[in-house]
């Protein structure tokens, strides 16, 4: 009992330290350097195929990138809206609509384009979504990736929240769900990097 009253003690501490490790960054000119940091991270659970490589500064309105160690799990927030001219929207949205994951066995998962909504999608499960919302008239595009943070801990504009959605009954990954990152046999996941 003595043993559980310490552990009981110690909890709080260990948890308030947790919650105390989030970080936000927002330079736009370290974009490149969050981007390939988020890539790197192997806790963030996503190759962020859908953020553009290449983009000027003078295209980029809002970046953030968030960063949390938990206890259990670290939770991650990746944020772009770029601001393009037509010619740089097209071909943004000709390299969405290429974009896939190839595993080393050969096969591939495509993102789920939704037209209605003007939304490209990769992620949609387990508390980590990723996607594009784009704007045709405006030219604008929010680029969004989340992992496990709270919609309400970060500064995301309401016109870049995801839409609810149906993911096609051949791509569904059970329950309505979808990661373009992970091939699924049965319950086992495989990532597009192993």
């Amino acid at each position: 009992m003595k043993n559980v009253s310490k552990l009981l003690l110690v909890l709080p501490c260990l948890l308030l330290t947790s919650c105390l490790s989030s970080r936000t960054y927002n330079d736009p000119q370290k974009y490149s350097e969050y981007l390939k940091s988020a890539i790197e991270n192997s806790d963030f659970h996503s190759e962020l195929y859908i953020f553009p490589k290449d983009i000027s500064q003078e295209e980029i309105k809002t970046v953030a990138y968030q960063t949390r160690e938990d206890l259990f799990a670290g939770s991650y927030f990746f944020y772009l809206v770029a601001q393009y001219n037509q010619e740089r929207f097209l071909n943004e949205i000709k390299r969405l609509d290429s974009v896939k994951a190839v595993f080393k066995d050969g096969a591939n998962k495509p993102i789920l384009k939704y037209d209605e909504q003007a939304l490209y999608l990769t992620i949609d499960k387990d508390n980590r979504c990723e996607y594009v919302k784009y704007n045709k008239e405006t030219y604008e595009i929010a680029y969004v990736s989340n992992q496990l943070y709270e919609w309400y801990k970060v500064n995301i504009s309401n016109d870049h929240l995801q839409d609810d959605v149906v993911i096609p009954q051949e791509l569904d990954d059970g329950g309505n769900t979808y990661n373009m990152y992970y091939s699924y046999d049965g319950d086992v996941g495989y990532y597009v990097s192993d």
